[in-house]
């Protein structure tokens, strides 16, 4: 069975103890370069200026909100992330290093404007950027996704699952078998764990449920809906891209077109 491979999950981002790992890296190539600046200007013997310097160089911090935004749209538009989507992950690169510079002459001559006399302007900045570090920013914008993506995999592909649930039920605590887990929904501010026999509430929200059990089995097939997948009887189209689920205990669940990219592999 192909595994899913889900957004909460994966938009986890490698970290240094509490510090994501690539804002440690940005930070570094950040003082790298304002340090360059400044051995430049004592070698060649020009003036060495800190806030701009700084300002200039400001085009490394962005990387760190951009970095987070392209993951989120990967994982949107191709949640699998396969190094066969190259020219995919490559379009999108481009796109957002082109966004990245414009962005960053953009903030860079708002500030020039406040803060020095006379301002520079816009398409000396934006020039600069696109000629220097566009390359940069391609590299940067369409390996770090698909690089975090194989590790992602290679990790979650030696996680192991547990075979009992615990549910906590008022001041109750119980616990059982995954297996027997057919289908959790929400009910409002609970969510229902059916069984083949019984349901039972739990204080967990649906997105702890798919952090907590294995992806390749509990599908999350709508906002309000987890199944298991060895528990479907019947599939049946509603012809609108959506699909009904006949689940073992004889419950119906739509499976979302909006969530089409977990369970499709029932399809084939």
């Amino acid at each position: 069975m192909e595994q899913p491979i889900y957004i909460s999950e994966k938009f986890k981002i490698p970290k240094i103890g509490k510090i994501p790992m690539y804002l440690i890296f940005v930070i570094f190539v950040f003082l790298l370069a304002v340090l360059q600046d400044y051995i430049y200007s004592s070698v060649q013997k020009t003036g060495f200026y800190l806030s701009e310097s700084l300002l200039y160089n400001s085009f490394w911090i962005l990387f760190i909100p951009f970095t987070i935004l392209i993951n989120r749209l990967i994982n949107i538009i191709d949640p699998k992330n396969e190094w066969n989507n190259l020219p995919l992950n490559l379009g999108v690169g481009i796109a957002f290093s082109l966004i990245h510079i414009l962005f960053f002459a953009a903030v860079f001559v708002l500030i020039s404007n406040l803060a020095f006399s006379p301002p520079h302007r816009f398409s000396t900045i934006f020039n600069t950027a696109l000629s220097n570090q566009f390359y940069i920013a391609v590299l940067w914008y369409t390996i770090f996704p698909a690089l975090y993506s194989l590790k992602y995999r290679s990790t979650n592909s030696t996680k192991r699952y547990p075979e009992k649930t615990k549910l906590k039920i008022g001041t109750k605590i119980i616990t059982i078998p995954t297996a027997s887990i057919q289908l959790i929904m929400t009910d409002k501010p609970y969510a229902m764990v059916c069984t083949d026999g019984q349901n039972f509430l739990d204080n967990k929200t649906l997105k702890e449920f798919e952090i907590e059990l294995d992806p390749t089995l509990f599908l999350r097939v709508h906002r309000s809906a987890i199944i298991n997948a060895t528990c479907i009887k019947e599939l049946k189209s509603r012809s609108n891209g959506d699909y009904d689920a006949k689940l073992e205990n004889g419950k119906i669940i739509r499976l979302s077109r909006h969530y089409r990219n977990n369970w499709q592999h029932l399809l084939q």
